[in-house]
C-alpha cells in the first residue's frame, strides 16, 4: 500500500511538472465527472497549448479494419478533440481502452479508416471527431482512458452503468463524489 501511495505521488508530481493541467469536466455537481461524453482539458506547460477531448459510444464495432489482422473483436468509441487554445495535434496512441479486470487495449491508430478520428493539427476553434478503433483480445472494455506516457490516465472516461472497475491505475481526479466509482480508490 505504501508502494502505491509513493506511485501514486509521483505521477501527480510528473503531472505538475510537466504542466499537464488536472482534467476538468463541464458536469454538473453530483455527477460522475468523467461520464462518457463529459469534456476534459489537458493544457501544456505554458498553458499556450489547452485541448479538449471528449469520449462516447464505446461499443463493439460492425465497422472492419482495412489492413489491420485483427486478434480479437474490433471494438470502438466516438473521440472529439477541440483546440481551446492554440493549435493542437492529437495524440492518438494515447488512447486505450479497459476491461472491468485491469485488461488494458490501445487504440489502432494505425488503421486507415474513413470513419477514425484524423490525427492532424488543428488550429484554436477548430474540432476533429471521429472514431477510435481498439482490437479486443480478452475482457470486454469498460472505460476509456488517455494517458501522457506515464502509469496513470491524465483523463478517463467511464460511468456506464454499475462499474466495479478496480483502480489499480489512480487518477488524477477525485472519483470520490462519483456514484458509479465512489470506493474505486481503496
Amino acid at each position: 500500500m505504501r508502494r502505491l501511495a509513493r506511485i501514486f505521488v509521483a505521477g501527480v508530481a510528473m503531472l505538475v511538472a510537466v504542466g499537464v493541467g488536472m482534467p476538468t469536466a463541464t458536469a454538473s455537481s453530483g455527477s460522475c465527472p468523467h461520464r462518457f461524453g463529459s469534456p476534459q482539458k489537458l493544457t501544456d506547460a505554458g498553458g499556450a497549448v489547452v485541448q479538449q477531448w471528449t469520449v462516447s459510444d464505446l461499443r463493439a464495432s460492425t465497422d472492419t479494419a482495412p489492413g489491420y489482422p485483427l486478434a480479437g473483436r474490433l471494438w470502438e468509441a466516438t473521440a472529439s478533440v477541440e483546440a481551446v487554445t492554440g493549435a493542437v495535434t492529437p495524440i492518438i496512441p494515447n488512447v486505450y481502452t479497459v476491461s472491468a479486470s485491469g485488461e488494458r487495449y490501445q487504440v489502432l491508430w494505425q488503421v486507415a479508416s474513413p470513419s477514425a478520428i484524423p490525427g492532424g493539427t488543428i488550429t484554436q476553434g477548430q474540432t476533429s471527431t471521429g472514431k477510435v478503433y481498439f482490437d479486443v483480445t480478452g475482457a470486454d472494455p469498460m472505460a476509456v482512458i488517455y494517458t501522457n506516457g506515464g502509469s496513470h490516465p491524465a483523463m478517463m472516461w467511464c460511468c456506464n452503468g454499475n462499474m466495479t472497475m478496480p483502480m489499480e491505475m489512480p487518477m488524477p481526479m477525485s472519483m470520490a463524489d462519483c456514484p458509479g466509482c465512489a470506493g474505486m480508490m481503496s
